[in-house]
């Protein structure tokens, strides 16, 4: 969910992680992946982008690209590096999936 259009009132009583709370350590394979493709972390579309996707994962094996483009629409990134997000997602989902 965009924090940027929740209010904090929808948010009262539900668990918020954010990338960084995924491993405290670093060492969630997302968190490994947005460092190996330096995928900026400017804050504006990261936060959307890096948390939502985990819960996509369990239900395709490594996201196609034309999905993967179909997601992050809607989300726009001000640092415009598409193609490393990209990349990272990919990297994740591969290295989450074992491939």
């Amino acid at each position: 969910m965009r924090s940027c259009q929740t209010a904090v009132s929808q948010a009262s009583g539900k668990k918020i992680t954010t990338i960084e709370g995924l491993d405290p350590k670093g060492e969630h394979p997302l968190q490994r992946a947005w460092i190996a493709e330096q995928v900026p972390q400017c804050g504006y579309c990261s936060p959307a982008r890096s948390c939502k996707l985990p819960l996509c994962w369990p239900r395709i094996p490594i996201p196609p690209k034309p999905e993967l483009v179909s997601h992050m629409d809607g989300n726009l990134c001000r640092c415009m590096t598409y193609v490393r997000i990209q990349r990272a997602i990919m990297r994740a989902a591969a290295d989450m999936r074992g491939v």
